[in-house]
């Protein structure tokens, strides 16, 4: 019996190491991508402004299934630009580089799929759907 409990522990504690993390760091992101050979899946939104992008947060980025899923196959990576809220200097510098190269026309939101080396590979069509549509467009765009 204690046997079964600590496995079914321990696959509880994997399961939710498995869960992806949505970095702010550019340069973090994309040495773990390099690292673990994974696409890097680059969110520009604008978080207390953008109200498509507030929904595509709560219905998709905090939805536990596509983080499971980003986790076994992604880097999840914000360029947050808000409007109230201060983003340090470094980072906003760097946001804005990522914004130049892969949203010059400034969307919210708007999502890129890149390679680890910053290789555009698509754009992502964000539209409101559920987290398993969200996931089965991005396995169509992975292949």
């Amino acid at each position: 019996m204690r046997l079964i409990l600590l496995l079914f522990v321990g696959m509880w504690f994997s399961c939710a190491v498995c869960e992806a993390q949505i970095m702010q760091n550019p340069n973090k992101a994309f040495d773990l991508a390099k690292k673990t050979g994974k696409k890097v899946m680059l969110v520009f939104s604008g978080s207390d402004w953008c109200i498509p992008c507030i929904q595509f947060n709560k219905a998709i980025l905090s939805d536990s299934i596509f983080l499971r899923f980003a986790g076994d196959n992604l880097v999840l990576l914000e360029a947050d630009f808000p409007q109230r809220k201060k983003i340090a200097a470094p980072l906003r510098s760097q946001y804005d580089s990522l914004a130049a190269a892969f949203n010059p026309e400034g969307a919210f939101p708007h999502i890129v799929l890149l390679s680890p080396e910053k290789k555009l590979i698509t754009a992502v069509p964000v539209r409101q759907q559920s987290p398993s549509d969200f996931i089965s467009t991005l396995k169509q765009l992975l292949k």
